[in-house]
């Protein structure tokens, strides 16, 4: 009577209402709408997590290192200060050393310039003073008889190693014991490197 086909079966359950046992219903677990989510939020938890456990784990290392950093520092603190000190005591020695250094150019220049001065000087004339108006500059101020002396001189003077220019200021009459005698200004150039190694050859 039905061929080829499947009989089509109806369950009916007869059974009272407070008899039934209903099927529980799981199938939502499955439902992309939940899983997608839930494996989001997972994933979210998870990093985090692992995020917050890497940051406490490098606060904790760099807290180690500032504490070890601190606790060398302390105990090279004595050695620091001795340090300090050393080298204070070496700015200081330094600077005798530059004065000592300077004094000893300075008198080897002038030892070098008072011999070229008197040395050059003719037999009539005679130096009154002598001083230094600038770095580079002497003021020479003396007597002669002989007025042509002071050109004879002013002329040595300018072949000497420490003078590096000669001018005449200034030529005035005057008597000396009732004879006739010359007061003459000479200003002289100081070579810049007169009293350093080599400035004397």
């Amino acid at each position: 009577m039905f061929k080829g086909k499947q009989p089509f079966c109806i369950e009916i359950n007869l059974l009272p209402a407070e008899f039934r046992q209903s099927k529980a219903d799981f199938s939502w677990i499955v439902d992309r709408r939940i899983v997608w989510p839930s494996v989001v939020l997972f994933v979210f938890l998870v990093g985090a997590f692992l995020v917050q456990t890497y940051v406490w784990e490098t606060t904790e290392l760099l807290q180690q290192q500032v504490s070890f950093t601190r606790e060398e520092v302390e105990k090279q603190k004595p050695l620091l200060e001795k340090i300090k000190a050393l080298d204070a005591k070496l700015a200081v020695i330094a600077q005798k050393t530059n004065a000592l250094k300077s004094i000893q150019v300075s008198k080897k220049r002038w030892v070098i310039l008072f011999e070229n001065i008197s040395s050059m000087m003719p037999p009539n004339m005679w130096l009154v003073s002598l001083n230094q108006i600038s770095q580079s500059e002497i003021e020479l101020r003396g007597v002669t008889y002989d007025f042509s002396e002071v050109a004879e001189y002013m002329v040595k003077l300018e072949k000497q190693v420490c003078i590096s220019s000669v001018s005449l200021i200034d030529v005035s009459t005057t008597k000396i014991d009732n004879e006739d005698a010359y007061n003459f200004v000479i200003k002289a150039g100081i070579k810049e490197n007169l009293g350093l190694e080599g400035g004397a050859e």
